[in-house]
């Protein structure tokens, strides 16, 4: 009988103790810290020359459809495929200037000849968080991820036409001059007379 009343009586105590010890695992276990492990690898380095000087921002809607093979012309292997997307985008004209060598610049006695690069296209691309599919509808038959494919890049390529459209690369030439002649024409303190480089490719077929 006195072992139960002992062990009644150190029950509450032991209780306790399994009670402090839970509250503190529990308090170790929370102030654990997250591990997290990174790794990268540097694959290459780029040297960038590129002046980047006109950006062309664009909202346009994309159409895509695929018309179903007809038998005989009496009934086709299901619908048509159709897509249509609203995307925004953008497309950077940049120059050059790692092309610019001593051999393009020419000085009087008050003024430099600077034989600039042509114009690029750095990059267009679309803006995937503003792009969404509008409608869709696809043959069962149709491969659906490739055919998105397809609109994607039909959206991104109508970006890259429409800038050049648009005027992108007379608009880089001018704001290329008009950004760098105050510069070099306050570093020389003399007139800058800004020409296009020719276009070799062109010069090659003509011969």
């Amino acid at each position: 009988m006195r072992s139960v009343v002992k062990i009644l009586q150190i029950l509450p105590w032991i209780g306790l103790l399994a009670i402090v010890i839970y509250l503190w695992q529990t308090q170790e276990i929370k102030e654990k810290p997250i591990e997290i492990t990174n790794s990268s690898i540097l694959r290459e380095v780029e040297s960038l020359g590129k002046l980047e000087l006109v950006r062309y921002n664009f909202k346009e809607i994309t159409e895509l459809k695929k018309v179903s093979p007809e038998f005989w012309k009496i009934f086709k292997l299901g619908p048509d495929s159709k897509i249509a997307l609203i995307s925004e985008g953008s497309a950077v004209g940049c120059i050059d200037l790692s092309k610019l060598s001593e051999e393009n610049i020419y000085h009087s006695t008050d003024t430099i000849y600077i034989n600039l690069p042509k114009p690029e296209l750095c990059y267009y691309k679309l803006d995937m968080s503003k792009t969404r599919i509008y409608s869709m509808q696809t043959n069962p038959l149709e491969d659906e991820k490739e055919f998105i494919r397809r609109a994607y890049q039909a959206a991104e390529d109508e970006i890259k036409q429409s800038a050049i459209n648009s005027g992108i690369m007379e608009n880089t030439l001018r704001n290329a001059e008009i950004m760098l002649k105050p510069i070099i024409e306050k570093l020389t303190n003399k007139q800058v007379v800004f020409t296009l480089k020719p276009d070799v490719t062109q010069l090659n077929i003509n011969k």
